[in-house]
């Protein structure tokens, strides 16, 4: 049994992996979205003339193998940007001086189980980048929803294509591939906002490279001398040429 100083060293690795995870995940939902319409393709095909059983099984074990590993690959970059937003909060609340308010256990029960994961990691990541300030703020609060939005709708399409494949017709079978293709896509489009997000608040580019931090730039007026006043001036003359005679 390992102890428990060991858990968090073990969630920053995780918190680590996360960047690479999520673009592991994008290209294998890219693939499924490929594997898809190709698919698509195929049952177009088949509709007039018949197809090769070799591309019929090379097109299913195409779908089955982006399927799979998108699942597996993605449960795990879940897991990991969970951790990074664990990490990233203890660190920035730590910074202002206090403590999270809330227990790792419960950021990932509300991220991870459904239902409870359609509104929670919003509410995390908005309070992440509050305690987070900076003049960054209100574009990081946009890209939030932004990806809250996009993150709901991968859901609604999730259950969407589920339902779907319970109908047995030809068309229906068609539609639903067509749909399974737009729920990668979408899909892939949460593994990339959430990647923004993740190099967003550490203020990092898209690769991961550290980016200037913004500076806000104010313009300094300097002391200037008032101009003498016209008496002053004629005074000052008078005594030059007193001290000249």
């Amino acid at each position: 049994m390992q102890k428990k100083s060991d858990d968090p060293s073990r969630r920053e690795r995780w918190a680590e992996s996360a960047p690479g995870l999520l673009t592991l995940t994008m290209a294998l939902l890219a693939l499924a979205c490929v594997a898809e319409l190709f698919r698509y393709g195929i049952l177009l095909y088949n509709r007039t003339r018949l197809v090769n059983p070799r591309v019929l099984m090379a097109s299913d074990a195409l779908v089955v193998f982006a399927e799979v590993a998108s699942i597996i690959i993605g449960v795990s970059a879940a897991v990991a940007a969970v951790s990074w937003l664990v990490v990233r909060r203890g660190e920035h609340f730590a910074r202002a001086g206090s403590r999270d308010p809330r227990r790792a256990r419960t950021m990932f029960l509300g991220s991870l189980v459904p239902v409870l994961s359609l509104a929670m990691p919003g509410v995390y990541l908005t309070e992440l980048v509050d305690v987070r300030g900076g003049i960054e703020r209100t574009k990081l609060l946009t890209l939030v929803r932004i990806w809250w939005a996009v993150w709901v709708l991968d859901w609604v399409l999730v259950l969407t294509v589920t339902l779907w494949r319970f109908r047995d017709t030809l068309q229906a079978e068609a539609d639903g591939v067509l749909l399974s293709a737009v729920g990668a896509v979408v899909a892939a489009a949460v593994a990339f906002s959430t990647l923004l997000l993740i190099r967003g608040i550490d203020s990092q580019g898209l690769r991961g490279a550290d980016r200037a931090t913004p500076t806000r730039w104010v313009i300094s007026v300097g002391r200037t001398e008032p101009a003498p006043s016209p008496s002053e001036s004629e005074s000052a003359v008078s005594d030059e040429k007193v001290t000249t005679g």
